[in-house]
């Protein structure tokens, strides 16, 4: 490979160009925001209830809205302006923070108080997400997308590494209502962030979003190819499984360590940690041509560490587990979304990513629940073990068939 192509993939081209510099900013300090958040929300919820089948309902009804509002999103985004699209979900997102931080700092939060709340946001951020991944494109020219994708999701983990931590601080030393306004604040910045931002001019709108047929032709047009069905098919795998348990971090850290707050944050940031030093690594590979192969092997290798996290009795030893199955989920991650934006068509790309977003926010939402449900009878070890040889089963699967191919 030149060393003219290899300088294509470099990140700090893409932040050469004014709107993504600026969309790029202001969205690792909302993503920040959201994983104060998260945290704050998942220790609010295992504290106001103690108990494994409330933290994966809560978690569920964060991500579970994806599973009916993403591909409709994704059809929005395809027929009007993404950027009004998302500050219209970011100002429900806003406003929900606050009310949020309010009954907090009044003490008037209940479990079933924090589960509508959470159900808002997961609404507000179905509807926002299609739009946020779809509109790297129309910032960022074609030679320097892969760099995009890459940095964007660097930046989302970097911020899930530093999230954690701050808000486990703060939830220590103030209290967990300042987790909620913080995340207010970040949201808004983002906000002004993308009212300074402009697009490449020409973007087409998709006609058949317009008229109301996206939603099943993007189910149609992903049905029809091979690598997209795929590469969405492992990161369902992955959602499920590894994306799963980490909502479920609180309940792991308790019930299989007895570390509390303190094991739940180095649990998170370990996690973090493992994607931040996969995705710096990645930043500077380009796409494989293998890609396919390359996410299915990266997914098995992130189901087998999760099954060493359930059976491990060390601690220290789940933090390497945690880490390394972050490591090679974050590098599935970064792949297979920059497949989906470079193998999707312009007009249909907004749906491809509504489908995306319904699966790795869906994905979740259903491991965590069905986990969390299961865990109320079994255990914590035996769900987690369930979910994670289902989908090695299917990684591997994957991989085969595409080595046959080839």
């Amino acid at each position: 490979m030149s060393m003219a192509k290899v300088r294509r993939y470099n990140p700090l081209l893409a932040l050469k160009d004014l709107h993504y510099r600026r969309f790029a900013i202001g969205s690792i300090v909302s993503v920040l925001g959201m994983w104060m958040q998260k945290i704050g929300v998942a220790w609010l919820a295992w504290e106001l209830s103690r108990s494994p089948f409330w933290l994966g309902l809560i978690a569920a009804a964060d991500m579970l809205p994806s599973i009916f509002l993403s591909s409709f999103a994704g059809s929005l985004a395809d027929a009007h302006d993404k950027i009004k699209v998302l500050r219209s979900a970011q100002f429900v997102a806003i406003l929900q923070s606050v009310v949020l931080a309010l009954l907090s700092w009044l003490g008037l939060t209940s479990v079933e108080v924090l589960f509508g709340l959470t159900l808002i946001l997961g609404v507000s951020s179905s509807l926002e997400q299609p739009a946020r991944l779809s509109l790297i494109r129309e910032i960022v020219p074609p030679d320097y997308l892969h760099a995009a994708v890459a940095l964007n999701a660097l930046s989302f983990n970097l911020a899930r590494f530093v999230g954690p931590i701050i808000a486990g601080v703060l939830i220590s030393e103030v209290n967990v209502g300042v987790t909620f306004a913080a995340s207010a604040v970040a949201i808004a910045f983002f906000s002004y962030a993308l009212a300074v931002i402009r697009v490449q001019k020409g973007t087409d709108r998709s006609v058949d979003a317009v008229h109301g047929s996206g939603t099943a032709d993007g189910f149609r047009y992903v049905l029809g190819h091979r690598s997209l069905l795929a590469t969405l098919g492992l990161m369902g795998a992955t959602g499920i499984s590894v994306n799963g348990i980490l909502q479920m971090l609180p309940a792991v850290s308790d019930a299989l360590f007895a570390k509390g707050i303190d094991g739940f944050v180095g649990l998170m940031a370990a996690s973090a940690l493992g994607s931040v030093v996969s995705g710096t690594i990645t930043l500077w590979r380009p796409p494989s041509t293998r890609g396919a192969l390359s996410i299915a092997l990266a997914a098995l290798c992130s189901t087998v560490s999760l099954a060493v996290l359930a059976l491990t009795p060390s601690f220290h030893l789940a933090l390497i587990a945690i880490f390394c199955m972050s490591f090679a989920n974050m590098y599935a991650g970064i792949a297979g979304q920059a497949l989906l934006q470079l193998e999707s068509e312009p007009g249909k790309l907004g749906r491809v990513m509504g489908i995306y977003s319904m699966i790795i926010r869906g994905g979740p939402a259903v491991g965590s629940f069905l986990i969390g449900t299961a865990a109320t009878f079994v255990g914590m070890v035996a769900p987690v073990i369930a979910v994670s040889a289902l989908a090695a089963c299917y990684a591997g699967v994957i991989a085969l068939a595409f080595l046959r191919a080839h």
